[in-house]
């Protein structure tokens, strides 16, 4: 959030014919004259201002003017030519004073439509809102219904209504400044985070020097001195405004200067390899305009981009777009967001939360506290929901920008201009807040050849059980090492693939309550061996039943692709059971179970003569029989090649 104060919305006067111009004057200057009974040298005076002012010279009128208050000190007309001056002159505090003077005189009249709406702009933005409704209020009784000005007035007035209720229910926020370790330049700014919260990058400069991006890691609970981000991506000209995926793997950030681009500022895409970070790509004409692109979001999975441009065609001055990786690992044609989410003014900064589904952003067309305010909008089917403003104190009457909330939902970070100086900032998310979205739970760990320990980049599926939809794709780096964010509530499953190994499937259950935000799950891989078995861990059956239930699908599905990729292997594929019950019935439903496994099998177009079921019963425990847990492992479906 930044406590940049934004321009006024009301411009200068609007130009009049010189006949329409003088009949006004006249009837204005004889009615004036009437009512108050000017002194004849200060109507003189007057006059000779009017005829500057016509003219447009400025200064001139001035002198005029302020020669008839020197002659008559209570006379309206001269107070409201003088503030239309000064606001012209862009000298908002003497003309504030001119236009209060104007309505201290004369406060029954509701003519100066021009004094009113600067006024109530004014006491809008220094957070007068009472005084602000009250003067919107007087502008629109002289305001024709319908036009754009009454539409303007009407919104803003609904502006200092709506400030009014959020400083009512005003929420308790203690924002902290961080550590000076990450405070180490003039200014730094747009930060992100890993979604374990175990990385920051931010953009940041000095006061005389062009932007950088800096990283920094929590070490025992500290932040580490930052770094720059990479030689490859820093430059003697200017890199800022990162997003980075959820495993600190894939950054996207902004570039204006000094490399191949397709407009003024465009987006570049770099990904971690064994060999460091790659050399930026330019996101190419599907995504960057010849306009500003800038501020991009990425998706925890990095597969979904949100970004601010001003490009043509728009709803607005600077909109959000939105570009998708299609199934060639290619960027789509950037869509516009939509008018739910974009208005005739200005929307920036969006923030993909780790849930993926929630955006926040700025903007300065939605009602709010005033200038630009941040925003938090849900992906619904068919677009996104109505914008919620986040509030007060987190929006105010300045300009707000640039937050971003923990994957946990419990803190949020933004930047604050002090003097010259802009810093980083965080708090602690209050329950209003928390409860308006989702957090997240991230699941990491390691994966490894289960004989050797030695790690492995397989590809990683995660899929929630529930419905078959797969979540995010991502492969493990060089260590083995792999990170993914998913909802605090469900059934997922994790599908790891190597091509020379059996592919692995553990299932899992987040419930909405649970105490930590993380769970760990190491997975070893087994060598594609003739003889040796693997546990196939999401085929499910009802009790007593053989019949596959659809959750096992996804299940089957992997199990498929991997016997189509050894085709000159035979397969088994065996049924086992607990102790429960007689021996000839777990013989029997166990068999039943590894047919059923084998038709879906045959279904599926593979080979018959070389798929065979088997069934053990309860002969071949992996655990002994004493625990429900226990026994729920020795329910199992198992390949085999032989």
């Amino acid at each position: 959030m930044s406590s940049k104060v934004s321009k006024p919305y009301f411009k200068s006067s609007s130009k009049m014919s010189n006949s329409r111009s003088f009949i006004l004057i006249g009837f204005i200057v004889l009615a004036y004259s009437a009512c108050f009974s000017q002194d004849r040298k200060a109507v003189n005076f007057f006059n000779k201002g009017e005829e500057a002012f016509k003219n447009r010279d400025l200064s001139g009128a001035e002198q005029y003017y302020l020669k008839a208050l020197e002659r008559d000190q209570n006379y309206p007309l001269v107070y409201y030519k003088l503030g239309q001056i000064y606001y012209a002159k862009r000298d908002a505090k003497l003309a504030q004073q001119y236009y209060e003077k104007l309505l201290e005189l004369d406060s029954e009249t509701n003519s100066y439509v021009k004094a009113y709406t600067f006024l109530a702009s004014q006491y809008q933005k220094q957070a007068r809102h009472k005084d602000a409704i009250l003067y919107f209020e007087r502008a629109l009784k002289n305001t024709r219904e319908g036009t754009r000005a009454f539409d303007q007035l009407e919104k803003q007035k609904k502006a200092s209504e709506f400030a009014l209720s959020a400083k009512e229910n005003a929420m308790v926020i203690s924002p902290i400044k961080m550590t000076e370790v990450l405070n180490f330049k003039a200014k730094q700014y747009f930060p992100v985070f890993t979604a374990d919260g175990q990385q920051i990058f931010f953009t940041a400069r000095p006061n005389e020097g062009d932007e950088n991006i800096y990283t920094s890691k929590l070490t025992n609970g500290a932040w580490d001195t930052p770094e720059s981000f990479s030689e490859l991506v820093n430059t003697d000209y200017n890199e800022g405004t990162c997003s980075i995926s959820a495993d600190g793997k894939t950054m996207v950030f902004t570039s204006c200067d000094g490399r191949p681009s397709v407009g003024k500022c465009d987006l570049y895409i770099t990904k971690l390899t064994e060999n460091g970070w790659t050399e930026p790509e330019n996101l190419g004409p599907n995504v960057n305009s010849p306009e500003w692109d800038s501020q991009p979001a990425l998706s925890p999975d990095g597969s979904v981009l949100v970004f601010s441009s001003d490009r043509f065609g728009g709803k607005g001055g600077k909109d959000l777009y939105v570009t998708t990786l299609d199934g060639m690992n290619s960027w789509t044609k950037a869509q516009n967001l939509g008018t739910t989410v974009n208005t005739s003014r200005d929307e920036i900064s969006p923030f993909l939360h780790a849930n993926a589904s929630t955006l926040f952003y700025a903007s300065n067309g939605q009602i709010g506290l005033g200038g630009y305010d941040i925003f938090l909008t849900e992906k619904v089917k068919g677009g996104f929901s109505e914008p919620y403003n986040l509030g007060y104190p987190i929006n105010d009457e300045k300009d707000q920008f640039s937050m971003v909330i923990a994957a946990d939902g419990k803190k949020g970070y933004y930047s604050v201009e002090e003097g010259e100086a802009v810093n980083l900032f965080e708090f602690e998310l209050p329950n209003e807040l928390k409860e308006k979205f989702n957090p997240t739970f991230y699941l990491k760990g390691q994966i490894v050849d289960a004989k050797s320990g030695h790690p492995l980049m397989a590809d990683i599926k995660l899929l929630d059980l529930s419905s078959g939809e797969s979540l995010s794709s991502f492969t493990a780096n060089s260590d083995g090492d792999y990170l993914a964010v998913i909802p605090q509530k469900g059934n997922y499953a994790l599908y790891v693939e190597h091509p020379d190994y059996f592919f692995k499937s553990i299932s899992f259950s987040i419930d909405k309550v649970a105490t930590k935000n993380s769970k760990t799950l190491d997975v070893h891989l087994d060598k594609i061996e003739k003889g040796k078995a693997e546990v196939l861990n999401n085929i499910y059956f009802d009790e007593g039943s053989w019949g596959l239930k659809p959750e096992s699908e996804v299940e089957l599905s992997k199990l498929a692709e991997l016997i189509w990729r050894n085709p000159n292997v035979k397969v088994e594929i065996s049924g086992h059971t607990d102790d429960i019950g007689n021996d000839s019935d777990n013989q029997e439903l166990s068999q039943k179970r590894a047919q059923s496994v084998v038709s879906y099998l045959i279904k599926e177009g593979l080979n018959e003569n070389n798929l065979r079921a088997k069934g053990f019963g309860e002969s071949q425990p992996i655990a002994p029989n004493d625990s429900e847990e226990n026994r729920q492992l020795n329910r199992r479906i198992e390949l085999r090649f032989y």
